[in-house]
């Protein structure tokens, strides 16, 4: 009896979690996994009827469902690419001997840790095409002679808004690759400067390919979570003008909250699961081999 009380505890500890996990995660998922097979609108109370695949068939014929599937697609990359490249001349700046180091250390993690609704809030503000602080500044400096719509006209309504997610990754992929910097052994370096090997050298055969781990594992990371992004997106345009900026997190939203597609919502949804089911499996692999 007392070894089954010592082999039992450690699991009554976790029930708590495992409860919670199932409560927020595990259950709303199977849920809205069996609802994608139903016929469900909150606007016709009637009880649900079971049609198989055809929500699934109905969105892959939507046009606006692949609209926002491919923006969705075209999005991420964007900011991967650019965000990436940022990130790693900032952590290769911060890595080395700057003014004031320890400082801007901390200055970088502020996009990062302003809440999305409120950082959404400060650009929408930012970025208003009457009375916005951009279209002042760009004024004063005569790069502009009257007012840009920066949320009104479509081209611009996106780029400013690719450019607000780019401002947001930065922070947490310059941080992280730091780190890795860091834990590259400095002999190694003076190694390369002793046999006269140029700093783009040793960035491109040394620095990178030591680095090529964590620059995989940010991306997949940061990938997933500005595929999902929504909060900025609802804050600032509301996937306007338009459909602009109408990405999948987005468009379920308006499926699910303003026409009360419950059953069609939960398809896409499922399908965008299973589109990020791919990069956490690789994520979790690179993971596990250390």
């Amino acid at each position: 009896m007392y070894k089954f009380k010592s082999k039992a505890t450690p699991y009554f500890f976790l029930l708590p979690c495992a409860a919670l996990i199932f409560t927020i995660l595990i259950y709303p998922v199977t849920a809205g996994m069996i609802n994608s097979f139903y016929d469900e609108n909150l606007l016709m109370p009637m009880e649900p009827t079971f049609i198989g695949i055809s929500n699934y068939q109905s969105l892959l014929g939507n046009p606006m469902f692949l609209g926002a599937l491919w923006r969705s697609i075209i999005w991420t990359i964007t900011i991967q690419v650019f965000s990436l490249t940022i990130g790693l001349f900032f952590a290769l700046a911060l890595n080395g001997n700057i003014f004031w180091k320890k400082l801007l250390r901390c200055l970088v993690l502020i996009p990062w840790v302003i809440p999305n609704a409120i950082s959404g809030i400060i650009w929408r503000w930012f970025l208003d095409g009457s009375y916005g602080l951009l279209n002042y500044i760009l004024r004063s400096l005569g790069i502009i002679q009257h007012n840009l719509q920066w949320l009104s006209t479509e081209h611009l309504a996106a780029s400013a808004l690719v450019s607000v997610i780019i401002w947001r990754s930065i922070p947490f992929i310059t941080i992280t690759l730091l780190a890795g910097l860091q834990a590259i052994p400095m002999d190694i370096y003076e190694a390369a400067q002793v046999d006269g090997a140029s700093r783009l050298r040793i960035l491109m055969h040394m620095t990178l390919p030591l680095l090529s781990k964590i620059i995989i594992i940010t991306t997949i990371l940061t990938s997933i979570w500005n595929f999902n992004q929504f909060e900025i997106i609802q804050v600032i345009t509301r996937g306007g003008p338009g459909e602009a900026t109408l990405t999948l997190p987005v468009f379920i939203y308006r499926l699910f909250m303003q026409t009360f597609q419950t059953s069609i919502a939960s398809s896409a949804a499922v399908i965008m699961m299973i589109i990020l089911t791919i990069p956490t499996i690789v994520y979790v692999r690179k993971i596990l081999r250390g």
